[in-house]
């Protein structure tokens, strides 16, 4: 619970750091830097650590994953050129919902109960309460961005899993620097297209958006995302991901002055009750089966 929470703080921190970072630059260059920083940053720690530095041998399932996890971040940038910023981040936070769903349905060990889906329930209405006034379509269609957004989080949801069951054992520092090594040619000749794909580096605004983004907000986040998947339940790990919008909201009104509203924390609220009602039952689940005790021999 408190790697999860970290990872989710982390995250939701990235938010108004990426605002930060995007003032001085568009967001395909923010992304190949972001994601060069990052790899750098791992690598240095695998050389550091005397990990293994090469990606593994004969398994296509890592450059799956990888390209799995860019792709998410393809369809989500090209989504909100479509949508307001409000309703992409609530369809894209449907992805703790959408992972538990995959999970349930193929690996029959993470079924969850009545208990559980209430408190998905509850975070998703918590949600829709925290993004409630900037859900407006603002007099224009959204249907393409929201349908892009959803897809984006399909797309995320099945690279968690995929991540969960196919890359079991492999070492979460290689999975998420050649991750992020596989990003840095398809976002740089996106933003080579957009013609501003060198920032001012000397604009504090853009060194803070990638220097945080990069080496915190995704190198190390990303880490103890893999390593979170690896270990413990999709359902779990992925109720805690309602946090991070939550965090996001929260630290944007500290740093950025953005406005918070009582439904803001009526929305956060509700998700913090969720989260509780998610993993009150995976400790319930657990008692039960302690209390049982070993089954008989014969």
């Amino acid at each position: 619970m408190l790697l999860i929470g970290a990872v989710t703080f982390l995250w939701g921190l990235s938010f108004p750091v990426a605002k930060i970072g995007l003032r001085g630059m568009e967001p395909f260059t923010f992304l190949w830097l972001r994601s060069l920083v990052s790899a750098l940053t791992v690598f240095v720690w695998i050389v550091w650590r005397r990990g293994p530095l090469l990606p593994p041998r004969g398994n296509p399932d890592f450059w799956w994953n990888a390209a799995l996890h860019n792709l998410n971040f393809l369809i989500f940038y090209h989504a909100v050129k479509y949508t307001t910023a409000g309703r992409a981040s609530l369809f894209l936070y449907t992805q703790p919902i959408l992972l538990t769903a995959f999970a349930a349905y193929f690996l029959p060990e993470e079924r969850i109960g009545r208990r559980a889906v209430l408190g998905f329930a509850a975070s998703a209405g918590g949600l829709v309460l925290l993004f409630s006034d900037r859900l407006s379509s603002e007099g224009g269609a959204t249907w393409a961005g929201d349908a892009l957004t959803l897809l984006a989080a399909v797309a995320w949801s099945s690279q968690c899993l995929f991540l969960k069951v196919r890359l079991k054992g492999v070492d979460p520092f290689r999975i998420t620097a050649w991750t992020q090594a596989m990003a840095v040619p398809p976002f740089l000749l996106l933003a080579m297209g957009w013609g501003k794909w060198w920032p001012d580096v000397t604009d504090p605004d853009v060194l803070t958006g990638v220097l945080y983004s990069g080496m915190v907000g995704t190198g190390l986040a990303m880490v103890l995302w893999v390593r979170l998947l690896a270990e413990y339940p999709a359902g779990r790990v992925s109720a805690f991901m309602f946090l991070t919008p939550v965090f996001g909201v929260f630290l944007g009104a500290l740093m950025l002055a953005e406005p918070l509203t009582a439904l803001m924390l009526g929305g956060a609220a509700l998700v913090a009750a969720g989260i509780y009602l998610v993993n009150s039952e995976g400790a319930r689940g657990r008692a039960g089966r302690s209390s049982a005790g070993p089954p008989s021999g014969r």
